[in-house]
């Protein structure tokens, strides 16, 4: 089953925004090391991998361009805000 656009969407932005929120809360607590900063990653990407995961592995090769852009242009619209 592949995934509607809008709801891959939704994911990959809350992913990123509750990324972004949750490393300025951490990071007001001090310096994060690597492996704070892996965890972190780690724990937003499982909504998007597992939104993919019904996906053969052509299919998720093929979303995979836009998967990096929805989530560079999260990224840069959280950060403007």
């Amino acid at each position: 089953m592949i995934p509607d656009a809008r709801e891959l969407h939704r994911v990959i932005t809350a992913s990123v925004r509750e990324l972004l929120e949750t490393a300025r809360l951490e990071a007001q607590a001090g310096t994060m090391d690597v492996a704070e900063i892996e965890r972190l990653i780690f724990r937003a990407a499982a909504p998007i991998v597992h939104s993919v995961a019904p996906l053969t592995e052509a299919q998720r090769g093929e979303l995979l361009p836009n998967i990096v852009r929805v989530m560079l242009a999260a990224f840069l619209e959280e950060h403007a805000r």
